[in-house]
């Protein structure tokens, strides 16, 4: 039986989590954030986050797409979205696990990304490295709560919190699920294959960079192989420009209209929310990304020739 799903699928930081909260604001969609709990169920103790069509299993698929269809069932939309910064990196995977799915790439300018990443780390890894100022504390119990009002069942906050904590023996060591994936204290966002051998190598933001790379060649690359009329694709730049333009054209490629007084009720969208790394980046900075991003910017259309690092 075919499962009505839409996979959201983009770089991290790349207006997924906007794009996810635009689409569930229509009455025939839900959207879950991120449900990793979902995806990885069998593979929490995997190395990293690359998946391809061989690890879809056949009591993989049933568990996958049964939790949706519970999803489905307990909030009673009609499709259910997905949101996933990861699922760039596992694009077969879930072209096996769900043939039928349709596919909305976003994609935004990889040096807004990266800066967007950057913060990340540094903001959410200062709460949970630093243990005993009182401000920090506060912090994590605040980021704690945003991640479970983002589960919007009960049945998914149990899934998620059981999955994070992992099995009773890991509790007293702390052992949390962050922990177990980056081997160290703290890590935020995607695991390409072959992290640990760059992540003590290079600097944060270089880092960033390979993530964000990883991530744009995930989807690079299989885009040709997903059914054309199954997939949308657009540029974070053009929906913040002109926001009704764009989601008129998404509801139509998914079989809908925009439903009346639909911008009465959406987040914000700032329409000047790009172009930040010219100001926030330092020549020597860009220099030291321009390398690792520069054939995936170009293949994007972000840029035509790698002077715009070369010249700084």
């Amino acid at each position: 039986m075919n499962l009505p799903i839409i996979l959201v699928v983009g770089p991290p930081r790349s207006g997924t989590t906007l794009l996810g909260n635009l689409l569930d604001l229509h009455p025939e969609f839900s959207t879950i954030i991120e449900p990793y709990y979902i995806w990885d169920r069998h593979f929490r103790n995997s190395s990293h986050d690359q998946m391809s069509e061989k690890d879809a299993s056949e009591p993989v698929r049933r568990q996958i797409r049964g939790s949706f269809g519970r999803y489905l069932a307990d909030i009673g939309a009609e499709r259910v979205v997905d949101k996933s910064p990861r699922n760039s990196l596992k694009i077969p995977f879930i072209r096996a696990v769900f043939p039928e799915a349709h596919f909305v790439i976003i994609l935004r300018d990889p040096r807004d990304t990266i800066l967007s990443i950057r913060r990340q780390w540094e903001s959410v890894g200062a709460a949970f490295t630093t243990r005993r100022h009182k401000k920090l504390l506060k912090e994590r119990f605040i980021i704690y709560r945003r991640w479970l009002a983002q589960r919007p069942t009960w049945r998914l906050r149990l899934q998620s919190v059981f999955f994070e904590l992992g099995p009773p023996q890991n509790w007293l060591k702390g052992n949390f699920l962050n922990r177990i994936r980056w081997q160290r204290p703290f890590g935020w966002g995607p695991r390409f294959a072959g992290w640990q051998d760059v992540i003590d190598r290079v600097s944060l933001l270089q880092f960033n960079a390979y993530q964000w790379v990883h991530c744009a060649r995930g989807i690079i690359d299989n885009l040709p192989r997903l059914p054309e009329a199954r997939v949308f694709t657009l540029k974070y730049e053009d929906l913040i420009a002109a926001p009704e333009l764009w989601l008129r054209r998404l509801f139509s490629f998914l079989g809908t209209d925009l439903p009346p007084s639909y911008f009465e009720t959406a987040p914000p969208i700032w329409a000047d929310n790009s172009q930040k790394w010219p100001h926030a980046f330092s020549a020597e900075e860009l220099k030291t990304i321009g390398p690792i991003i520069s054939r995936e910017l170009m293949a994007l259309g972000y840029e035509k020739d790698e002077s715009w690092y070369q010249r700084m």
